[in-house]
């Protein structure tokens, strides 16, 4: 039998998983929304020539053109979804999962969504004269998120689950020998690429921006501004890179702003390899991550990863430059304190 990456799907799996996502993720919402579209546009001459738009605690409070509903219909019934599809193609590639799974579903009940929507808005608009006098429609959005919860979970549903065959582990063919009472510690550091990094200090020169606008304006929104600038000037430190640490004592690693951090004792491990990981197929991005088949991690980028299996517990995963030497380090330390010193362990795996 042929054997394939862990992290990669067998070719028939694949193409039955896509050709469902596609389904779900752009089929129904073309039908979805053409059905949305075709009801609209026949309550046109019902329609008062300013329909409500927007809604506040008291009551409409945005008016504008009956074609706004045509707008919001395409674009979040249809466009939306077609750009979560295409991006989650572009984004998994041959790293089909869980994660693409949800993706699809997302799709087709944000279509539902901005049907219902559409639809229960424009409803009882029909025949009046001045659309002011129509009263609160939480209803139509309670039935909107129900819409969205029943179709998405039936496009989940609709959708394969796809397991990836279990392959091997990476391995460099290095060896790792340990001394009786040889101590050896290793020292790393997991990065996001250069392309995250910008993005995140962009929204942070863009938050930055707007703080100072919102402040020279006054008033209370200035303080929103406070919040979100200090909320990505956090997350900078606290998700851009972690040290991460092996020593005879354990794993363990902890972000530059120390927080979040976490410890994994020796005896706590049942086994640790060296895999390759794909963010966005597996996690659904990158980060601290819990991916939907229950293992968590730091995912910083694509590529090798250390990968522990814990007694009790989920896997964990790190991903970082020198992975196969750190995973062989850290499995020598597991064999080591379950048996005799000086034992060699080749690649990480056990």
């Amino acid at each position: 039998m042929t054997e394939h990456d862990i992290t990669r799907t067998p070719p028939a799996q694949l193409r039955r998983a896509r050709v469902r996502f596609l389904l779900v993720a752009v089929a129904v919402p073309i039908v979805l929304v053409a059905v949305g579209l075709a009801i609209v546009l026949a309550w046109m001459p019902e329609l008062p020539a300013s329909v409500v738009t927007h809604w506040g605690v008291s009551g409409p409070d945005g008016f504008g053109s009956p074609l706004v509903y045509v707008w919001m219909l395409i674009g979040l019934g249809f466009g939306l979804p077609v750009l979560m599809a295409a991006s989650t193609l572009i984004a998994v590639g041959t790293h089909w999962g869980a994660a693409a799974r949800f993706m699809g579903a997302m799709a087709a009940g944000l279509s539902a969504f901005a049907l219902v929507l559409a639809v229960g808005s424009l409803a009882p608009q029909r025949g009046l004269s001045d659309a002011a006098a129509m009263g609160g429609i939480w209803w139509v959005v309670a039935l909107g998120f129900a819409a969205l919860l029943l179709v998405g979970v039936a496009a989940w549903f609709a959708q394969p689950a796809v397991a990836a065959v279990p392959g091997p582990s990476l391995d460099d063919g290095r060896s790792v020998v340990l001394g009786e009472g040889e101590r050896v510690v290793w020292v790393g550091t997991a990065t996001m690429p250069r392309t995250p990094l910008i993005i995140m200090a962009s929204a942070l020169v863009l938050v930055t921006v707007l703080t100072i606008a919102l402040a020279f304006a006054g008033g209370p929104a200035a303080w929103i501004g406070v919040v979100l600038m200090l909320i990505v000037l956090l997350a900078l430190p606290a998700t851009a890179a972690f040290r991460i640490r092996i020593t005879p004592e354990g794993f363990s690693a902890r972000s530059l702003l120390g927080v979040p951090r976490t410890r994994i004792p020796l005896a706590e491990i049942d086994s640790v390899r060296a895999v390759d990981i794909s963010p966005f197929g597996e996690f659904g991005g990158w980060g601290w991550r819990i991916s939907l088949d229950g293992r968590s991690g730091i995912v910083t980028r694509q590529g090798p990863a250390i990968e522990i299996a814990r007694r009790g517990k989920r896997r964990f995963v790190v991903t970082i430059d020198g992975a196969e030497q750190a995973a062989a380090l850290l499995q020598a330390y597991v064999d080591d304190s379950a048996s005799d010193p000086g034992r060699t362990i080749r690649g990480g795996a056990r």
